[in-house]
């Protein structure tokens, strides 16, 4: 008896949630890594500077290679560049965990142990980056140009949703041990490329992609100030995340377990709010790319210019709440922007450069953030806040021109 192949809509609808799953399946593993991080670091004796130049050299990686990625994926196809970006995060992820873990067992101590902590950090992040671009490639071909906005909200959401269920994991295994939730955070991951290499097929654009690599310069200005708009945003951010949890521990006097668990709250609610926007407001509400930034900017600067005054832990969590919330408008705004203004052949390469805004932003983020912290608690989130004036302004600039 032969047996009929399942239709065609249903394989690419369950494609396209595997898409999705796998990039939840490294968001809950980032997240992770941005709550731990701190406390982790002062548990092998690690200044503040040295933690946010991990950051620093992976998000450089990040950053260099993602357009490399996105213009592969034209090339060889969204499946095994998506395959290669998970496993490699996998791999990563399980070393970079392996060197804390030596280190707090008193088998690496010094520069031997920092120098592992970079090296894994941008091994994981050389091939990471193939991940995103690829999702965003893949959004991109199976959505209309009236669906892109909406594709690209799903696909941040997902994101997001990982963002939200790593700290509540993070949280929850720390009990167990400040390591715990990385090895898990590389078992999801693990299975996430099983799934992706069993069932995901290629979408059906095929014969739009070129032969050859496409290359797109960053100053294209067709989509560059999405691209600037989206480089500044996590600028920003970065200079906020990678702070708020020695905020967080030296304001309130907490413990390193009880600063994961609290942090750990505080970026699960500013996902959760996130979330909201772009799964629920951005697919709900009609708004162009223009309009979603233009809302989100001014809420992210309410939101960093109330950070310094949060009185309590609680206070403190709805300050990150209403941060959450505008970055979950201005994140589909500029990566949807940026995908309308190029053409299907082009999409690859526009989302390698998309994926390369965040990590971009955490390149000199940390170092700044890390730099002013020393000189004062407040002043990382009196900055991130001053970044959001011109920003605004730009924006509102570039949306009246493109009337």
């Amino acid at each position: 008896m032969t047996i009929s192949p399942l239709p065609t809509a249903f394989v690419q609808k369950l494609s396209t949630k595997l898409v999705l799953f796998s990039v939840l399946a490294t968001g809950i593993g980032q997240s992770m890594t941005f709550a731990l991080l701190a406390p982790l670091g002062r548990e092998v004796s690690l200044g503040e500077i040295q933690i946010g130049f991990i950051i620093t050299c992976s998000s450089l990686t990040f950053t260099l290679t993602s357009p490399i990625w996105g213009r592969t994926c034209d090339l060889w196809g969204r499946k095994p560049v998506l395959m290669l970006g998970l496993f490699g995060y996998t791999f990563g992820c399980i070393m970079f965990a392996s060197v804390f873990f030596f280190g707090i067992k008193g088998l690496l101590s010094g520069i031997t142990l920092y120098v592992l902590a970079i090296f894994s950090r941008v091994l994981m992040a050389s091939l990471m980056s193939a991940t995103p671009s690829a999702a965003a490639a893949y959004i991109a071909d199976t959505t209309t140009v009236e669906q892109r906005v909406a594709g690209m909200g799903t696909l941040g959401a997902a994101r997001t949703l990982g963002a939200i269920l790593g700290p509540a994991l993070s949280g929850l295994f720390a009990t167990i041990g400040l390591l715990a939730p990385l090895y898990i955070a590389a078992g999801i991951t693990l299975f996430s490329t099983f799934l992706v290499a069993v069932v995901l097929q290629e979408p059906i654009k095929v014969a739009s992609r070129p032969k050859t690599k496409l290359r797109l310069s960053f100053f294209d200005q067709r989509y560059f100030p999405f691209i600037l708009i989206g480089f500044m945003t996590f600028f920003a951010f970065s200079i906020m995340s990678q702070t708020i949890g020695f905020f967080i521990q030296d304001r309130f006097s907490l413990s390193g377990q009880a600063t994961a668990q609290a942090l750990g709250m505080g970026m699960m609610v500013s996902a959760v709010m996130s979330f909201f926007s772009q799964a629920f407001l951005v697919g709900r509400v009609k708004m162009t790319p223009i309009q979603l930034i233009n809302i989100g900017l001014p809420i992210l600067f309410l939101g960093y210019a109330l950070l310094p005054f949060a009185g309590s832990i609680a206070v403190l969590i709805v300050f990150l709440g209403i941060l959450g919330f505008g970055l979950g408008l201005v994140s589909p705004g500029f990566t949807s922007g940026a995908s309308l203004s190029v053409g299907p052949k082009e999409q690859g390469a526009v989302g390698g450069l998309i994926s390369a805004c965040p990590a971009g932003g955490f390149v000199l983020g940390p170092i700044v953030g890390t730099s002013l912290y020393q000189i004062n608690h407040c002043l990382p989130y009196y900055c991130s806040c001053m970044l959001m004036l011109p920003l605004i302004f730009y924006s509102l600039r570039f949306g009246r021109k493109r009337k």
